[in-house]
């Protein structure tokens, strides 16, 4: 099983906040690791679950450096505009 790749937004566009050191997300990976071993660890191998702690990593990063995002209530996601020509 190949490990499965983390994608991270670039350092520049996250809160210095956001990026958290793996000792302060320890305990929510270790939750997390803990159910997965619990529901599919007769199934994984010791590697397997090394990828899935890795996976869980990333998710877990990430997930805090959405919640660092202050949304207004005024803030809206971004719409595309295509102006509509017809045809002549």
């Amino acid at each position: 099983m190949s490990e499965p790749e983390t994608i991270r937004a670039p350092e520049a566009i996250r809160p210095p906040e956001a990026i958290r050191p793996p000792e302060a997300i320890r305990p929510e990976v270790e939750t997390m690791l803990a159910l997965v071993r619990e529901r599919y660890g007769s199934r994984l191998s010791a590697d397997e679950l090394a990828g899935v702690r890795t996976a869980i990593e990333g998710i877990v990063q990430a997930a805090h450096a959405l919640r660092a995002v202050r949304l207004s209530n005024a803030d809206e996601p971004g719409q595309p505009f295509a102006a509509y020509r017809a045809d002549p």
